[in-house]
């Protein structure tokens, strides 16, 4: 495992229609069904359902960005994390 890997990991967002983000993270909130769910890099492998909310993660760069979501699915894997999420109608573009 590389030094960088062991600080961040990737994060891809996608709707049914389209790429949300794609970006090299250091953590990212998510909606659960009971709340928020903190994942940061070295989390366990996890497979859950997400709720109405906002999708916070932090950059490599110190960015903080947000994404809304209607709710969706999270796949956690050792480096990377896919998010496949409903948007609200007014949301798409």
């Amino acid at each position: 495992m590389s030094p960088e890997s062991s600080v961040c990991f990737e994060l891809k967002v996608i709707s049914p229609t389209r790429l949300l983000t794609e970006a090299k993270i250091t953590e990212v909130q998510v909606p659960g069904l009971d709340g928020y769910l903190g994942i940061w890099p070295g989390h366990r492998p996890l497979n859950t359902c997400l709720n109405r909310g906002e999708i916070i993660f932090k950059t490599t760069d110190n960015r903080e960005e947000r994404i809304m979501i209607k709710g969706g699915v999270m796949k956690v894997e050792a480096t990377k994390i896919l998010i496949m999420a409903d948007l609200d109608e007014h949301d798409r573009s």
